[in-house]
């Protein structure tokens, strides 16, 4: 065989692995989807595995680290279930502070009391600030009520998202309701988000979180700068919801999400705003 074809042939199968090997990255990395979301209970617990891959969102998008960067506890609060490299899967969404991520849930671990017996959770009651003895947001609260440093701190919402809530008189916090709006903005990525981002995607997303939909509203928004809370409610006026518009929801139960304009992923925007208003939820 002379040099030419030797070259020839060595070019043919070089291209060739390196075209599969192209073709078998895309196919791992497209072999992940999501299954469905599933509420769990609240819970702090420990952390197994601090060399765990941590994800952006329950698709699995991007990593964004391991879990040696969130200490030895964190809360645990949702559930994904995934089909990872052809295997049914379950991934956690757990947060430490403001920070958030997601997490295969074999990595976390029930923390055993000192009597060797589960904590009882005490009774939920309403108190004059919108607060339960157990330092919650309980459902059914009047967002008047709400106390946004806590809101944030126990639910993970953000303060502006607490303000956006309060915009309309009379209405409640759901959980139910809010997970659904969080769910549309669980993603990084724009194509993910655009494909849910609409309102069969918000019908499904407040099914997914246990909601009825029947009936519900969705109202969005883009607030442009300084992003404060005049831009935010110029930028819900301007999406046509008034003072009196607005008003108008009270005894519905509502969810809103804010994106702060400092992020820079492909998913929502900064300054963009969901608000979900349910009748009968």
């Amino acid at each position: 065989m002379n040099l030419k074809k030797q070259l020839g042939l060595s070019l043919v199968v070089g291209g060739g692995l390196l075209f599969g090997l192209s073709t078998t990255q895309t196919t791992a990395h497209a072999s992940t989807y999501l299954r469905y979301y599933e509420n769990i209970p609240n819970k702090t617990v420990s952390v197994t595995n601090k060399n765990a891959y941590v994800y952006n969102n329950g698709r699995l998008s991007r990593k964004m680290g391991t879990m040696r960067y969130y200490g030895s506890k964190v809360e645990e609060y949702y559930a994904a279930h995934v089909v990872k490299n052809g295997k049914a899967s379950i991934y956690y969404k757990f947060r430490i502070g403001h920070r958030t991520g997601w997490v295969w849930h074999g990595y976390l671990k029930s923390i055993a009391s000192s009597t060797g017996t589960t904590p009882t959770t005490p009774t939920n009651t309403t108190t004059n600030t919108g607060t339960t003895t157990n330092g919650k947001i309980p459902t059914g609260t009047p967002v008047e009520n709400i106390n946004i440093p806590t809101l944030s701190k126990t639910e993970g919402v953000d303060p502006m998202a607490g303000y956006i809530m309060q915009l309309f008189p009379g209405t409640v916090y759901n959980t139910k309701v809010e997970k659904a709006a969080e769910y549309a903005w669980d993603t990084d990525d724009s194509a993910d988000f655009s494909s849910w981002y609409n309102m069969a995607g918000w019908k499904s997303q407040l099914t997914s979180a246990g909601a009825n939909p029947t009936g519900f509203k969705a109202i969005t928004f883009d607030a442009a700068a300084p992003y404060d809370k005049t831009a935010v409610e110029k930028a819900i006026e301007k999406a046509g919801y008034d003072a009196n518009a607005r008003s108008k929801f009270a005894g519905w139960s509502i969810g809103a999400e804010y994106m702060s304009p400092e992020n820079a992923d492909e998913g929502p925007q900064g300054g963009m705003g969901l608000v979900l208003l349910v009748p009968n939820p």
